[in-house]
């Protein structure tokens, strides 16, 4: 049983022949051709519109050469002239041209000068008020490296520590502005 076993051969398979369907390949789609279906379909959407919102303009736009006409002179019958001639005393008919009425219009304005506000006001900027005086010469030293020449004022068990004093309420303000910008935020204008 061996020896026929080893005499015969094994058939051989047959490799695979089969080879896969290949998926239709798809041809790109033309770009021109992609414009043209793009505009085809925004002037499709525009008539539509049209058609619902404004069927007056389909009209219009669809009516004989009679009616073009007839519209076009309403129109122009609803239209004034944009220059007449006038008239002056001696009858004479004259036209003015745009540049001639500007150079010769004059305009009566009336100046009213601003009211000042009294010079004698002046205005205190307060950073902080501390029940210690050290906390108070420890802010003061904090805004002299900043530029600012700040005061100390004791009144009671409180010190405030001040700014000022400024003649004008938009000097204080800018001031104000730059403190804010190194993170002083608490100051107040009095």
């Amino acid at each position: 049983m061996t020896k026929d076993y080893a005499k015969r051969k094994r058939p051989k398979r047959k490799s695979n022949t089969r080879t896969p369907k290949k998926a239709a390949a798809k041809k790109p789609v033309s770009p021109i051709i992609v414009f043209i279906s793009g505009i085809l379909i925004t002037l499709l959407g525009v008539f539509l519109w049209a058609i619902v919102k404004k069927p007056d303009v389909i009209k219009e736009l669809v009516s004989d050469d009679k009616g073009v006409e007839n519209t076009v002179q309403q129109q122009a019958e609803t239209k004034q002239p944009a220059a007449q001639p006038k008239q002056t005393n001696d009858k004479k008919n004259t036209e003015f041209t745009y540049h001639e009425t500007l150079t010769n219009k004059k305009v009566d304005v009336e100046v009213t000068k601003p009211k000042v506000s009294d010079s004698n006001k002046t205005y205190i900027m307060q950073c902080g008020a501390f029940k210690q005086l050290e906390d108070a010469e420890r802010m003061k030293a904090e805004l002299a490296f900043i530029g600012f020449q700040a005061s100390v004022l004791s009144k009671g068990e409180w010190h405030r520590v001040r700014l000022g004093p400024y003649s004008s309420k938009r000097t204080a303000e800018s001031d104000r502005h730059k403190l804010q910008n190194n993170n002083y935020q608490t100051c107040q204008i009095w």
